[in-house]
């Protein structure tokens, strides 16, 4: 899958992605961060899911109706191999969901799709 990893997202996680095959644009690797709103729109211009933690991204979806290809908003677990492996499990068990443009949040309990 296409992916835009956010920059707090853990690099650990962005590792993990691209080994196992998706193809990720990792904004921390870049010399500055547009904004939220820049983002979700380079996102779903390309095509690519939205990877973050930014509870910002849920009011650009849901309250200004900003386009997306798909979100996963994470609560920030506060421990790089369990982000990492939240990361690596939802997109494991929740791809085609959010490759078909759902919006799903992700955290310790569980994943669900927000609304």
């Amino acid at each position: 899958m296409r992916v835009l990893a956010d920059t707090n997202i853990v690099a650990l996680a962005v590792r993990m992605l691209r080994d196992i095959g998706h193809d990720v644009v990792y904004v921390a690797e870049r010399e500055s961060d547009p904004g939220d709103s820049a983002l979700l729109a380079e996102a779903s211009r390309e095509g690519r899911i939205f990877v973050g933690k930014n509870r910002d991204i849920g009011a650009l979806v849901h309250r200004d109706s900003q386009p997306h290809s798909g979100v996963l908003l994470l609560d920030d677990l506060g421990n790089a191999v369990e982000e990492t492996q939240l990361i690596v499990s939802t997109f494991g068990a929740h791809g085609p969901q959010l490759a078909a443009g759902a919006f799903l949040r992700a955290g310790p309990a569980g994943v669900r799709h927000s609304q």
